[in-house]
Parts: structure tokens; sequence; C-alpha cells
């Protein structure tokens, strides 16, 4: 068993915590927050033993391997070199970090002290995922071609001091979800082999419009059109102003796909957990997808416990090269509508070396 200590108590460590509860390889033991009491709180309502008052205190608990690092996005680059330097393995919700330089700093970090880490787009380790690939990679669809993915909700009626619409939280479409349809794109891209070549493919243009509020300097919404090295397209779009359609498809030269809810397939609100494939000429088939769990964060924890137990430092579902480039991409689609930071003009931690 895995034991697992999480920094945070919002919401996705509630979340995650739960998925922790059901999971037959992880074992969640302690909880960490700047407030005892609300420490505490979580604590009591997960049946904990262990909580802290501070996050330093939770990293140097003995009885734990590793750490969910749950806190707002701007928390992440300080918990995880803090942890690394621990030697706690991580798991970090997304994004790892707010740019580049942070992410490089990370990793070499847990490079340095031989810790796991991995950012979690959950999504990713889910079975609906896995058949997208096999399909791909089997050739139904031919040659890809291009890739449509969105993910929005209204987020407006959480008010303004929520993180979602303040700018030192780092809140914002893209930072907050504009991840998911990038991830996904540039997944279908990179196992989509280049003809004639055995070069790895990239992602080699992105152009971007989007609309930042003038009130709270974050984007509302964001639509990025990216280009990769094998020919392959794609268009994005990521909103936190409206409850819209949330679907990916993909086209390619023999076939297309879609599916209606890639991203939390766990919330059977937002649709079935299956794929539609149609072959040019032919009849739309529906691809059901068997789940042996419906918890979609279930299967992100069991792949990082397997990963860790077998003495890996990355999970095959978002390998450390995958953050880099991911959040090389975020970097160049804020660029475009203008969107910083303050952690995109700040010193960086120059101890330890970058990846």
């Amino acid at each position: 068993m895995l034991k697992w200590g999480i920094l945070g108590t919002g919401n996705i460590a509630h979340t995650f915590a739960t998925a922790l509860q059901v999971s037959q390889k992880c074992e969640l033991v302690a909880v960490g927050s700047r407030s005892k009491e609300s420490a505490e709180k979580f604590a009591k309502e997960f049946n904990l033993k262990h909580s802290f008052g501070s996050y330093a205190e939770l990293l140097t608990f003995e009885h734990v391997d590793i750490v969910y690092i749950s806190t707002p996005h701007p928390q992440h680059y300080e918990l995880a070199l803090l942890a690394a330097r621990a030697g706690k393995h991580m798991l970090i919700e997304k994004p790892m970090a707010m740019n580049e330089v942070q992410v490089r700093k990370i990793l070499g970090v847990a490079h340095k002290y031989k810790v796991f880490v991995m950012e979690a787009y959950m999504y990713r380790c889910h079975p609906q995922t896995a058949k997208v690939v096999e399909l791909i990679k089997s050739d139904a669809l031919g040659q890809v071609k291009f890739i449509r993915a969105s993910f929005s909700f209204d987020g407006r009626p959480l008010g303004p001091s929520s993180r979602l619409w303040r700018k030192e939280l780092g809140g914002g479409a893209i930072m907050d979800i504009g991840g998911y349809p990038l991830s996904f794109a540039r997944l279908i891209a990179e196992i989509t082999q280049i003809r004639d070549a055995s070069t790895t493919a990239e992602l080699i243009k992105v152009k971007a419009t989007g609309y930042i509020q003038p009130e709270s300097q974050v984007d509302e919404w964001s639509n990025a059109a990216l280009e990769f090295n094998n020919n392959i397209t794609a268009q994005l779009f990521a909103g936190i102003f409206s409850d819209t359609d949330s679907s990916v498809e993909v086209l390619g030269s023999k076939g297309s796909l879609k599916i209606l809810n890639l991203w939390r397939p766990d919330l059977p609100q937002l649709g079935p957990v299956q794929i539609e494939y149609t072959e040019y000429g032919k009849k739309k088939q529906i691809i059901p997808i068997e789940l042996d769990e419906t918890n979609l964060f279930v299967y992100e924890a069991d792949a990082v416990a397997e990963a860790v137990i077998r003495g890996q430092r990355q999970c095959k579902f978002m390998t450390w090269r995958d953050s880099l480039e991911q959040v090389r991409a975020m970097d160049a689609w804020r660029k475009e509508i203008g969107l910083q930071y303050k952690e995109d003009t700040e010193f960086v931690d120059t101890q330890d070396e970058y990846f």
C-alpha cells in the first residue's frame, strides 16, 4: 500500500481523498494545511489520525510516502521543491507550475533527489482515453488530420472571491481548464507517427485569441489554433463563463471519432462513457467503455501507485517530457493573448539544478 499525504483541503483535495479511500493500492494517512483548524476538520471527515497545521510538518512525517499537492496553482512550485528535498514522491495537480522555468526546476530537483513526480491530468489514466489511443494506433481513422477539443463551464456563480477569478491565485480559463484540451491534442498528435520519419511529433505553431476581463485581469475565454510538424492541426476552446459543449473530435483520412465526456467520465450528467466512431461512408458506431471502477481519480491514484512501487520516477500516462512540452505550449498560448502572471517575471531559486 502506498501511503499518501494531501497538501491542501480544497474541493479537489476532497475529491482525491475519496478516491484514495476506494483504491486497493493506496492509503490516505495524513493531511496538511496552512490552518490547523482546516486540517483537523479534513482529518475528521476522512477518519485520519494525523493532521498538520503547516505543509512543512506533513513533509517531515515519516509515515507518508507520497504527497498530493492540491493547493492553488501558484503554490505548487515551492511545495514541490520542499517535497522533493524531503524525499517525498509527488502527484501535483495540474498545472504542475505557473511556467516552464518553474516546471524545469521541479523536475530537476525531483531528478536530483530521486523522487517520483507526475502532473495530475487524471483523464489520461482512464480506460476511455486508452480506447481512443488504441483506435488511433490501429489506423481506424487513417492519417489523423484535425483535432477539436473544448472545455468550458459557468464559473460566474462562484463569485469574485473564487480562486477562478483571482489573478494572484492563478485564475483564468487557460490555467484552470485550457490544459485539458491542449494535453489531448498533444497526446493525439504524438501517437500519430510522422510518415517516413522517426522524429517525435512536435507543436510548431500556436495562434490564439481571447478575452481578458478588465476587473479581474484573467481570461474568461480563449481559442487556440495549433499546428504540429506531422501536418496535424487542432482547434481548442476554454471558457469559464458559460456551460456549453465540452466534447472532443478527431478527424482522419478514413474516419472520425467523437467523445462527449472525456474530461470527467465519473460524472454521468456530462454524458455517457462511450466513443462515437464513424468510418466514412458507413453508419456511426457507438463503442461503450466497460468499467470496473467509476471513480475517475482511482485510476490515477492506482497508476501512480503502480509506478512508484516498481521504483519508477515517471508515469507512462504523463511523463516528465510530456509535462515540459505541455507547459511550453501553455506559455505560448498565454503569450498570444497577453496573459501574464507575476511568476513570469520573478527571480527563480538557483539552488539545485534545472531539468
